[in-house]
């Protein structure tokens, strides 16, 4: 009985949540509509120009099983330091540059594929999560700071939380590799490989969309105004709260910002709640995440410590920023995205037609 009234609390509160966002959406259209405009050209000139070659790239070779080559040369590493299977290795390595959804993408094709095994795949998703130093570099070292080291600290202090992770999670427990042979892709890599990132890129987009129309609604209804007046807060410090519900509102982040930089970097880390939501999306079925939501917050804390300690030796603030032109900044990908996006379509609509003949 008491499990039938939880459901039931979870139900109403699910139902009068939607009911309240979508007339929030109704009383304030305006500032909806001009959020989703304005996300859809961060989308166009920041996420898919810095996530879409990566997940391409990471798609072929999972596909075509040659991401195994990648990690031989660094086998006393893998095998040595971490005790850490080739295959989670390689995995680890082009997710610390391909963006956040990569790593978990690719350990969900292992999952399925029969490479490893679910345990394996759970504990290899704590670590195997970056935004990449394409994202940190583009969407805020020069965005937000004109200034591209920043991108590199930020980097730097999410890939060696990742390292400690990683050495912690696989020297206190084993990581298996199951030594099959894989029935990797014998179509057509490329076109597969494309076509399986503009899928992927097509969903983190309409995720962002989605989370950047909530949160218009909660700033027109003075939901986000109470918690300013309640704690205090600054227009930056609002925009890295709102970080960890979105990541890309970093990029609204005004002046240069070097005292909040640990926590841009732990929200960064973090990855925020949209990503997160992003990554249920793409996994397999059969993988947790279990251990992912549970390291995540303690990665963020220790990404914030590193940050603090690598900030003097990387970054000198008595350096002015470039001065940047943001409305250049956001416009300058655009036609090249449309293109890609106009691309992906066609690839899709010629298979159709090759699997409709």
């Amino acid at each position: 009985m008491k499990r039938t009234n939880i459901v039931n609390l979870k139900d109403t509160s699910l139902c009068m949540t939607l009911i309240m966002l979508s007339a929030g959406m109704a009383f304030f259209p305006a500032e909806v509509s001009d959020a989703v405009r304005e996300t859809v050209l961060n989308c166009l000139n920041i996420l898919i120009p810095s996530l879409f070659s990566f997940m391409a790239v990471g798609s072929m070779l999972s596909k075509s099983g040659s991401a195994a080559l990648i990690a031989k040369p660094l086998k006393p590493v893998y095998h040595c330091i971490f005790r850490m299977p080739e295959n989670i290795f390689t995995v680890f390595l082009l997710s610390m540059i391909a963006g956040y959804p990569v790593g978990i993408k690719m350990i969900s094709d292992m999952l399925e594929r029969g490479d490893i095994d679910p345990e394996t795949a759970e504990k290899s998703a704590c670590f195997c999560y970056c935004g990449g130093p394409a994202f940190f570099s583009g969407a805020i070292g020069l965005t937000v700071f004109g200034n591209k080291k920043v991108g590199v600290l930020i980097f730097l202090s999410v890939l060696i939380t990742n390292i400690m992770l990683a050495l912690v999670v696989c020297r206190t427990s084993e990581l298996h590799e199951k030594h099959l042979c894989s029935k990797y892709c014998k179509g057509n890599i490329l076109v597969d490989g494309v076509q399986s990132a503009g899928r992927s890129m097509a969903l983190i987009c309409i995720t962002v969309i989605f989370f950047s129309a909530v949160m218009s609604v909660l700033d027109a209804s003075g939901v986000i105004g109470i918690i300013r007046r309640i704690f205090s807060l600054s227009d930056n410090e609002i925009v890295i709260v709102s970080s960890f519900i979105e990541i890309t509102s970093l990029s609204e982040l005004s002046g240069v910002p070097y005292k909040l930089l640990p926590w841009i970097c732990a929200s960064c880390s973090f990855g925020g709640l949209c990503i997160i939501i992003q990554l249920y999306a793409l996994k397999s079925d059969k993988l947790s995440l279990f251990r992912f939501i549970e390291l995540r917050p303690f990665a963020a804390v220790l990404s914030a410590l590193l940050c603090k300690i690598l900030q003097p030796l990387i970054i000198d603030e008595a350096v002015p920023a470039l001065a940047m032109n943001k409305s250049l900044f956001k416009v300058n990908n655009f036609a090249a995205s449309i293109c890609l996006i106009l691309m992906i379509f066609l690839l899709n609509y010629k298979k159709g037609l090759v699997f409709s003949e």
